[in-house]
């Protein structure tokens, strides 16, 4: 059985990336107001970007996670499927309990009364009561760490994390969310993934099918 930190070592390209961007969220939320991270993302925008963006989002959605569940089962890993599972509906209760706890507002909702120019994609249905945590966020961050864990290919956890952080970008850019919402998406979904993975590993012994065994090749 891998500890801990072996298992963070093995998978640096996603994980360090990572720790640059908590530690640089933590910085940009100390230093400039909830407000001004919000409409310095929203406001960097292009009808190009629109198109793209608003396709980008859908890598947070349940779907995909669904789809990385079905591929799990084509390859006929049964307890991977029970931990990512397991990982989907952890995430699911964390914020759902969350958001209706705090019910923050939106960010269409909260700048409102201001007057405040909010940019939104006209095809894009814009929500305005419980935004945080990112839901999106959070299942995109839980994806590709449970992906990267068990891809044979290391080297992938640069593109996991890179589709993970655009994931996160969409959802303020599309107004569905502020700067705290998808950072405290990712630390939720990248941790819920890492936790139910590593305790899987510890309790599974080793077999053709465990889940310490990666089933995805990248080469």
């Amino acid at each position: 059985m891998k500890t801990l930190p072996t298992l963070l070592g093995k998978n640096a390209p996603f994980f360090l990336p990572f720790l640059l961007w908590i530690v640089a969220g933590a910085l940009l939320q100390a230093y400039f107001t909830h407000d001004d991270l919000f409409l310095a993302i929203n406001r960097a925008h292009a009808p190009w970007a629109d198109v793209i963006v608003s396709g980008m989002t859908y890598i947070g959605d349940g779907i995909a996670f669904a789809v990385m569940l079905a591929i799990i089962l084509v390859y006929r890993k049964y307890k991977l499927f029970f931990a990512a599972g397991t990982v989907l509906l952890l995430t699911t209760i964390i914020v759902q309990i969350a958001k209706h706890y705090y019910n923050e507002p939106r960010p269409t909702l909260y700048f409102a009364d201001a007057g405040t120019l909010v940019h939104t994609v006209k095809w894009v249905t814009v929500h305005g009561s419980c935004s945080f945590p990112s839901g999106h966020t959070t299942t995109a961050f839980a994806l590709f760490t449970f992906l990267t864990l068990i891809c044979r290919n290391k080297m992938a956890g640069f593109a996991f994390i890179t589709l993970a952080l655009l994931a996160a970008h969409s959802r303020i850019y599309l107004a569905q969310h502020f700067f705290v919402d998808v950072y405290t998406g990712s630390i939720i979904g990248t941790t819920s993934s890492l936790v139910v993975y590593t305790l899987f590993q510890s309790r599974i012994k080793a077999s053709p099918e465990a889940v310490s065994e990666p089933v995805v090749s990248l080469t």
